[in-house]
């Protein structure tokens, strides 16, 4: 049985202790608010002076339009979940200025 992208990420990130966040597609999050992962993001580029996250295959898939789209075996093609995130990190430093 194979293992899912979720699972190995998961694993990947508890192995190398590098990752400050991982993002999987078997665990909701919410992205914004007081507990949302822009939230922790900034505590720990507060606290730390950075931050590394990993982003599974098919992790955020909810804030992204969702496609029709399959490959050529029929899978689902998924949404880039980590341009999307790049972006709203992005922007959360242009509109906070380093959220300071």
């Amino acid at each position: 049985m194979g293992r899912s992208s979720g699972y190995i990420a998961m694993h990947a990130s508890l192995a190398s202790r590098q990752i400050n966040i991982c993002l999987i597609p078997e665990v909701s999050f919410n992205l914004h608010g007081p507990h949302g992962v822009l939230s922790h993001l900034k505590y720990l580029i507060e606290t730390k002076g950075s931050a590394v996250i990993c982003v599974a295959e098919g992790a955020g898939q909810n804030f992204l339009q969702k496609t029709n789209a399959k490959d050529a075996s029929g899978n689902i093609v998924f949404g880039d979940f980590g341009v999307h995130i790049q972006q709203e990190v992005g922007g959360c430093i242009l509109t906070n200025f380093m959220w300071s």
